[in-house]
């Protein structure tokens, strides 16, 4: 994974959902003094993740057209991140196959895309008042295999300057992928009108 992160790396783990919301949480009466050190963390994960999801717009509505961004938008609008993600892999899969591009690290692209969707998610839903002792805070309630489940997360400084790595690293390696891409699309395209010309 870039930047030496990934989901796995921060502790996890569930506790069952009793009779009221806060049952399975823990003492979580201090959580404003745990989470104090991690608000503006918080707010730098919210602004890289919108510059890295409004970089995924750009290239989308290039696709779209090449003339002007407001066809794109009005496709996207009120499009979640994951769908511009599939999106953006759809038609750059497609390009990739009609024109024959050889291009490395398109999946692992993709695959550090979702992840930040994911990890941004984490954050920026959880119920940070639920933070216990240890650091665990509750990132959603889900349905597992022994009904209603919280799941918590173990957040600290260090895994949300990782989780910021991840996002900044994953947006320098769209650009790089991009350009990449713009010089193999433009050759592809010159190589087709010089063959076109050839055969009028």
């Amino acid at each position: 994974m870039l930047g030496g992160y990934s989901r796995s790396d921060v502790k996890r783990r569930t506790s069952p959902v009793g009779q009221y919301i806060l049952d399975g949480l823990g003492e979580t009466d201090n959580a404003y003094e745990y989470v104090e050190d991690l608000m503006p963390l918080i707010g730098e994960v919210v602004i890289f993740f919108n510059a890295l999801e409004s970089d995924l717009d750009h290239r989308i509505c290039e696709f779209i057209s090449d003339r002007t961004d407001q066809n794109g938008l009005l496709v996207l609008q009120n499009t979640m991140y994951r769908t511009k993600v599939e999106l953006y892999e759809r038609f750059t899969a497609e390009h990739i196959r009609v024109l024959n591009m050889r291009l490395n690290g398109f999946v692992e692209l993709i695959e550090d895309l979702k992840e930040c969707g994911t990890l941004r998610n984490r954050v920026v839903h959880a119920n940070w008042q639920y933070t216990d002792a240890e650091g665990f805070t509750q990132v959603r309630i889900r349905v597992g295999k022994q009904g209603l489940e919280h799941e918590l997360w173990q957040f600290s400084i260090e895994s949300m300057w990782q989780v910021l790595e991840k996002i900044q690293k994953t947006r320098l390696k769209l650009e790089e992928f991009d350009e990449e891409f713009s010089v193999q699309f433009s050759r592809s395209f010159r190589s087709e009108e010089k063959h076109g010309e050839e055969n009028q």
